[in-house]
């Protein structure tokens, strides 16, 4: 079982991609995403019925990518998704999770092992 993060973003041109932490007993790793991605997660997983959290709204007023302190509040609303996410294990164990951790091992960002 994995815990999920948001641990930082940064800018990519114009767009804004965040830093996701997967730490698990063996092996914690970053994959980044955009806002756009993590929510294309959380449409697959309401699509399945599963309990999850409620995923934090666009901005509708404004770009929120060029707007540093609202980027950094959807971080912060992101990261409490994630939180509150990871501790439903129905959910966790659910095929849409399994593939997206899957999918962040094949795209790696920064990996290390923190075994004994």
């Amino acid at each position: 079982m994995y815990s999920i993060s948001i641990s930082n973003f940064y800018f990519n041109n114009s767009q804004v991609e965040y830093i996701v932490k997967f730490e698990g007993q063996v092996e914690t790793f970053l994959s980044k995403y955009r806002y756009s991605q993590l929510k294309t997660l959380d449409d697959q997983l309401g699509k399945t019925k599963v309990e999850k959290p409620k995923f934090p709204k666009r901005s509708l007023f404004g770009k929120t990518n060029q707007n540093l302190s609202r980027v950094q509040d959807r971080q912060m609303k992101l990261n409490k998704y994630f939180e509150q996410l990871c501790v439903i294990n129905s959910t966790m164990d659910c095929f849409i999770m399994q593939e997206f951790i899957r999918d962040a091992k094949r795209n790696i960002f920064v990996t290390e092992i923190t075994g004994n």
